[in-house]
Order: C-alpha cells, then sequence, then structure tokens
C-alpha cells in the first residue's frame, strides 16, 4: 500500500524511502568520483592538491575555497535533482536561489581575479613565480593559511573561516532536505548575514594580496641548518636587485652577505651570534632570518646553527 503525502500546490507525491534517500546521496557522492576520475584522466594528475595548487606549487587558498563550494553544490544538486527524480520529476532544479549564485559567483571571481593580480606582478618583474624549485627546501613555505615566509595570514584564515561555516551550512541543509524527503523545494539558500561576510573576508583576502606583492618576502633557506662557516642560500622575492641600504638580519641583528639579488641572498653562518657578540650558546639553535628593505622588514624564515 503506497503511502502519500501532500506537497505544495496541493499535490500528493508518495513518502520517500530511506532508501531512495541514500540512493540519492551515494549518487551525489558518485558523481563527484566520477568528476575527479575524468577530470585525472584527461590532465594526467591524480594528486587532489593539484587541483588548488598555485603558481609555485603550494596550495592556492582561492583555488581551494573555490573548488570546495564547487564539489559542496554540485553534490545538492544531484543529490536532490535525483531524489526527485525517483519520484517522476526530472525536470532540472531552476529555482536557484540568488545568494547561492552569488556565492558561486564571489568564489569565481576571487579566485580569477587572485591569479590576475599574480600573473600582473610576473609579467612586470615584480616578483618571480617560476614553479616548483629543483630543490624543494627553497621551495616556499606559504600554504592555505600561511604567507609565502611560512607565517600565519590573517587574511586567509578569515576567508577561510567564513568559506568553511558557509559550506558546512549548506551542507548541512542539503542533507537535512534529503532527510525529510523534501522534493519540493530546489538547492537551498545561503543566509544573506553570511554572504555579506564571505564578500568582505574574498575582499580582505584580495586587498591583502595587492599590497604584499612588492613587500620583501623570504622563503626557506638552503640548507635549513649548518654549522658556523656554512654557505647559506635563502630565496625570496621582492628584496631588491642591490643590498644598497638593505641589511640580512640573523637572530634580530644585521650580518656580511657575499651575493645579493631580488630573489636569493648568499651569506656564510658567522662565528659568533650576531645578536650577542658572543659565541654561538646552546647549540642546535633555531634562529629567525629576515631582510630589512628601506626599512619595510620581510616575513621571518628560521635557519639552525649547529655545532
Amino acid at each position: 500500500m503506497n503511502v502519500f503525502i501532500l506537497a505544495a500546490g496541493n499535490q500528493t507525491v508518495p513518502a520517500i524511502s530511506a532508501g531512495s534517500k541514500w540512493g540519492a546521496i551515494l549518487i551525489g557522492i558518485a558523481f563527484l568520483g566520477v568528476l575527479y576520475v575524468v577530470t585525472a584522466l584527461i590532465t594526467g594528475h591524480w594528486r587532489l592538491k593539484e587541483l588548488f595548487a598555485g603558481f609555485d606549487g603550494v596550495g592556492s587558498t582561492s583555488k581551494l575555497q573555490w573548488l570546495l563550494w564547487l564539489i559542496v553544490i554540485g553534490f545538492g544538486y544531484v543529490a536532490i535533482w535525483v531524489l526527485r527524480a525517483e519520484h517522476g520529476d526530472y525536470t532540472a532544479l531552476s529555482d536557484i536561489p540568488v545568494n547561492l549564485l552569488t556565492v558561486l559567483g564571489f568564489s569565481t571571481a576571487t579566485a580569477a581575479a587572485a591569479k590576475g593580480i599574480t600573473a600582473g606582478y610576473v609579467q612586470t618583474g615584480k616578483v618571480a613565480k617560476t614553479g616548483m624549485p629543483a630543490n624543494p627546501t627553497a621551495a616556499t613555505t606559504g600554504g592555505i593559511f600561511q604567507d609565502d615566509g611560512g607565517s600565519p595570514e590573517l587574511a586567509k584564515i578569515q576567508m577561510m573561516a567564513f568559506t568553511i561555516i558557509g559550506i558546512g551550512i549548506f551542507l548541512a541543509t542539503v542533507l537535512h532536505q534529503i532527510a525529510i524527503g523534501d522534493v519540493t523545494d530546489s538547492l537551498p539558500n545561503i543566509d544573506s548575514s553570511l554572504l555579506v561576510l564571505m564578500g568582505i573576508s574574498q575582499g580582505g583576502y584580495l586587498g591583502k594580496k595587492l599590497v604584499t606583492f612588492g613587500t620583501p618576502a623570504l622563503f626557506a633557506p638552503n640548507p635549513l641548518s649548518g654549522k658556523a662557516g656554512t654557505p647559506i642560500t635563502v630565496t625570496g622575492s621582492s628584496l631588491g636587485a642591490a643590498k644598497g641600504s638593505s641589511q640580512l638580519l640573523l637572530n634580530g641583528a644585521p650580518i656580511e652577505t657575499t651575493d645579493w639579488s631580488d630573489t636569493s641572498i648568499k651569506f656564510t653562518v658567522p662565528d659568533n651570534d650576531p645578536a650577542t657578540g658572543a659565541a654561538w650558546a646552546g647549540l642546535p639553535k633555531a634562529v629567525p632570518l629576515a631582510v630589512s628593505k628601506t626599512g619595510q622588514l620581510s616575513s621571518s624564515a628560521t635557519f639552525k646553527v649547529t655545532t
């Protein structure tokens, strides 16, 4: 005996079984799996991280939030459509909420703008982005929540925080809609206040990205550790074509350099701690590296002095 429930417009639809609900969820997940496999087969790249990697091979925050929205919206669309199709409604989900379209547009625009900013600085020579270095120890230590020096980046943390909150609420609403057997509604909407918070955070991320380029930045030294007298190369960006009045700071004090360019600095580990003028004590000892360029301090990298 079939059981019916009352739906909008005085129409009745069959009560939805647990099997139908789980089927819709599993098909939604299968869609994502098939999309990933097809993408990997076409591109030849199977590592998930490569989907949101930046020019330097490190995870791109803007690409990741774009990818996450694509995943949850794609899953939600397929799962809800399958649930409706199982009960005779094969029409597309045409009534997509405006806020959902807006957040997808935000994420797409942010990723495109971030790449455009980087490409613009590369073309004008203000920053070098040549892909992953051959030596992994010379690579940037940046990431999803970090700047290129490896330090926490508040603009990235803020954008990802509101992205995760928005995605979590949207996904929970989709699953609840499936759980109660709602086949009359389209995809759920996103609250306007949360949409504004996400828009502000993405604008802050892009603004920070605009002012960051041109600011000196240090990456991990090569090698990462060494005793006194060891030659070291530390890479970076916007360090200055010539040393001029700029200084390389080891443990907060300036040291002599043997070579200086806009993207790398070479130095020899001094016999004494430049901060105290005395012999190194408490070895091995991790000390900070930074560049002072016309009074502007770069991001910090860490070097370990050993015996």
